[in-house]
């Protein structure tokens, strides 16, 4: 996803500008919503993950901040998808290359293997964090110093988020 979401970043995004800040009535469609929408699917497959621990009873095993995660995410990336907002594909990237770091922890870690780097699962963890912080802090920028974003409305629902 990841990869494909960054090559329709270098095909179909002419500066940074427009990468953090789309054009007002941006349509969902094209190669980098065809990747949001694939990440879109991810999410539903996470939240159903969940969804299968709690019915199965192992409820304990889960945190409040994780169901409420996984539940508020996949409403999330609909909101975000369907209103074309302008942060789509850097949080996308972002996101991905925090989970395939995360669940090649976890795989090795079920595997037997104690993998060193557990740390750096955390710090990458934070990173996104802070970073997605950062691009919701452009958006707004250019939203207000240009002639607006796309998707502004669903940035409130991530900022309350």
């Amino acid at each position: 996803m990841a990869l494909g979401c960054l090559v329709s970043i270098f095909s179909q995004v002419p500066n940074f500008n427009t990468l953090v800040c789309f054009p007002r009535g941006t349509s969902p469609s094209g190669p980098l919503f065809f990747w949001a929408y694939i990440f879109y699917l991810s999410k539903i497959v996470e939240f159903t993950d969940t969804l299968l621990i709690i019915l199965s009873g192992s409820m304990k095993r889960l945190s409040f901040l994780h169901v409420y995660h996984h539940s508020m995410v996949v409403i999330m990336c609909y909101i975000c998808l369907d209103s074309a907002q302008s942060s789509v594909p850097m949080v996308l990237i972002t996101n991905c290359v925090v989970h395939v770091v995360m669940y090649t922890y976890y795989l090795l870690c079920t595997l037997g293997m104690h993998p060193k780097w557990k740390k750096m699962v955390t710090d990458f963890q934070l990173v996104q964090f802070w970073l997605s912080f950062l691009i919701m802090a452009m958006l707004v920028f250019y939203h207000f110093t240009a002639s607006g974003c796309s998707g502004i409305l669903s940035w409130c629902f991530n900022a309350a988020f």
